[in-house]
């Protein structure tokens, strides 16, 4: 990443793409090797503990990246996005998958089995380079999402949760509010902060007294999502 560029906001939802950002010509090559196939809501696209053989790019849809708390319970990580591309540090690293990946939404997947992505990572430097770059920014989030824990509210972080939300996975409706379709309940945000459930039913309750969002028939409604951006901008 150059010096002068903005830095990686964190987010639960980003839309990296390496792929996409490659010469096109390189792009090409890559793409031309991957393979299409299609995910059902609740389908594991990979799991914990298999080999990685094959890397994955999201064409449309939605997935999440689980991890396990000690006691068994899955805890949500992150979501991924179209564009984003999952299980590459699996792949360079040669171990197995640390986390399990399912899709939220009906999904189309692409994936580039293990001999292609080896024989176009060698042949052209310029995939090398953007993954080199893919990690760092990874690592460069991981530091800013640690530095809004230790530095904003809890209340702040989980309206920024939805203002991110709102911006990478809503829908806006007539009446000019954002519907976010997306199974996401108060304990995958609380294990999203590491926090208790308690704690973010009580920062949710606040945001709906404010009218900046509610919760209809399973899905979140972002009100105002004007309002909500700027509060999340102070």
């Amino acid at each position: 990443m150059d010096d002068g560029a903005a830095p990686p906001v964190p987010g639960i939802i980003n839309r990296e793409n390496w792929i996409g950002a490659l010469p096109g010509t390189v792009r090409l090559a890559v793409e031309a090797r991957m393979t299409r196939f299609t995910v059902d809501p609740g389908m594991p696209v990979k799991r914990a503990g298999e080999a990685a053989t094959r890397i994955f790019q999201v064409e449309s849809g939605f997935l999440s990246l689980i991890g396990l708390h000690v006691d068994g319970r899955q805890a949500l990580i992150t979501i991924y996005a179209s564009g984003n591309c999952f299980s590459e540090t699996a792949m360079i690293a040669r171990r197995m998958h640390n986390h399990t990946t399912i899709a939220l939404t009906p999904a189309v997947m692409r994936q580039l089995d293990r001999d292609d992505f080896w024989e176009l990572y060698h042949r052209h430097p310029e995939i090398p380079e953007a993954l080199c770059r893919k990690f760092a920014e990874a690592i460069s989030r991981q530091m800013a999402s640690r530095e809004q824990r230790a530095t904003q509210r809890l209340g702040k972080r989980v309206a920024m949760m939805f203002d991110n939300l709102a911006e990478h996975a809503g829908s806006e409706t007539s009446e000019g509010s954002v519907r976010i379709a997306l199974p996401i309940t108060q304990s995958d945000i609380a294990d999203l902060f590491d926090v208790t459930r308690q704690s973010v039913h009580r920062e949710v309750a606040n945001l709906k007294q404010l009218k900046l969002v509610e919760r209809h028939r399973g899905e979140w409604i972002v009100l105002d999502p004007v309002r909500l951006h700027q509060i999340c901008s102070y």
